[in-house]
């Protein structure tokens, strides 16, 4: 099995000038001064509280969070991508962000070592479409003026000929299926360290409630996911893939899908959702709050700092959005029974 003697020697290949040209297109994307709302996964589908379950991992993934077994308080978000909130049966990446509380140890960001949070940020594609940072900010900028707009971002990054391919790597990550949230698969897409290995992650639906009664309108998926979890609880289970070779499994190609033949998953944690009612007091107040707070996959232990070009982009992006929303800082995150009374 990859990984169970020692890990192979995964590397960041991190360009000359790339922080400065970083810098730059996160200035792009966030724009100046402050912002209402999350410029991109603008629109909450909804907002939850959960227990995160770490089992026993294998040996070399004994690290970090996955250390040993325990149980975490966590808040759960499901979104859509857009940076502007439009109906759910516009096509569009969907994501499931995760930020678990009450964890121990150093972590990546300057000035929140001592925070007691990690986050991990999963969306349906087992892949993002782009390789370059450039070509994202650049679509993802167009799309605030229209089709037209994407396709010119696409057709200048990618020539006539490249938007062949481009496409339909663009196509694969907007989903159109109108399939219920709670019985998708989520995946990080770009790796983080699990201590010296390097991997990806995806929560898998397990026990899988029964459905609800079929809704329309503009908010139909967030309408579903809310009753199927007023009704019933809901349970991922957490995977990960471990790097094998640059060639299968690259860094900093987030295009390539690290396939399961080459990189079987291994299960480590459960995100175990229980019954609750978001239309509720309590969970009003609860989704309220998590509006305020910030998912960053750089919120992490340095155990799990995460990898490749595109989660170095992630870093100064986030890290300008958070200051142009005001968003609640780490080190002061509360509980979700805080909350709730």
């Amino acid at each position: 099995m990859p990984g169970v003697s020692g890990p192979p020697a995964w590397r960041e290949v991190i360009p000359e000038g790339e922080a400065a040209r970083l810098e730059a297109l996160a200035k792009r994307l966030i724009g100046r001064g402050k912002r209402d709302g999350r410029p991109l996964h603008h629109k909450t589908l909804a907002a939850l509280h959960a227990r995160f379950e770490v089992t026993e991992a294998p040996r070399d993934l004994r690290h970090g969070l996955f250390a040993e077994p325990g149980s975490y308080d966590a808040f759960v978000r499901f979104s859509s991508g857009a940076g502007r909130v439009r109906s759910d049966r516009v096509p569009d990446v969907r994501g499931l962000a995760v930020k678990i509380l009450g964890v121990t140890g150093r972590k990546v960001i300057p000035g929140l070592e001592t925070a007691t949070t990690q986050d991990f940020l999963a969306i349906l594609s087992p892949t993002f479409p782009f390789k370059d940072p450039a070509a994202f900010v650049d679509i993802a900028v167009a799309s605030r003026r229209g089709k037209l707009a994407v396709l010119g971002a696409v057709l200048k990054h990618y020539g006539p000929l490249g938007l062949f391919g481009a496409l339909p790597r663009l196509q694969r990550a907007m989903d159109s299926s109108m399939r219920s949230l709670a019985e998708r698969t989520y995946f990080t897409a770009v790796p983080l360290r699990i201590g010296p290995q390097a991997v990806k992650l995806r929560f898998r639906p397990m026990d899988v409630p029964p459905p609800v009664p079929p809704v329309g309108g503009p908010d139909a998926l967030a309408v579903e996911l809310l009753a199927r979890v007023r009704a019933s609880p809901l349970s991922f289970r957490v995977e990960a893939q471990r790097f094998v070779d640059e060639s299968r499994t690259p860094i900093e190609d987030p295009t390539v899908e690290w396939a399961e033949r080459d990189a079987p998953w291994i299960a480590l944690a459960r995100l175990a959702i229980p019954a609750q009612a978001a239309e509720s007091r309590a969970g009003r107040a609860l989704a309220a709050y998590v509006e305020r707070l910030s998912f960053d996959p750089w919120h992490a232990l340095v155990e799990h700092r995460p990898l490749g070009v595109v989660m170095r982009a992630r870093a100064v992006a986030y890290k300008h959005a958070v200051i142009a929303r005001g968003a609640i800082s780490e080190l002061e995150v509360k509980a979700p029974s805080a909350l709730m009374g």
